[in-house]
């Protein structure tokens, strides 16, 4: 399969986490050493308990688009769910 480049994978991540949350934002998307299939995607949460929150999420580029999209959504819930936004 072939890889989804940054931008497809910074569109998908700041789409899906407008999904999730206005509170939402994608800050950059960089990816592994040597250019593999892995990126990190680095997000803030305005409004979070403990500010600054920012998280960074880990995927894979070497899926179809629905799928990283569905995988940023599942993390991206899961860290809502530790950190309301007041």
């Amino acid at each position: 399969m072939e890889l989804l480049n940054v931008d497809d994978v910074t569109r998908i991540a700041v789409d899906a986490a407008h999904e999730q949350s206005e509170a939402l934002e994608v800050i950059g998307v960089t990816l592994s050493a040597g250019g593999g299939d892995y990126v990190e995607v680095l997000l803030s949460l305005h409004g979070c308990r403990l500010a600054p929150c920012q998280m960074s999420l880990g995927v894979f580029r070497n899926m179809p688009e629905l799928e990283l999209r569905a995988e940023f959504a599942k993390k991206l819930k899961r860290h809502l769910e530790e950190h309301h936004p007041e």
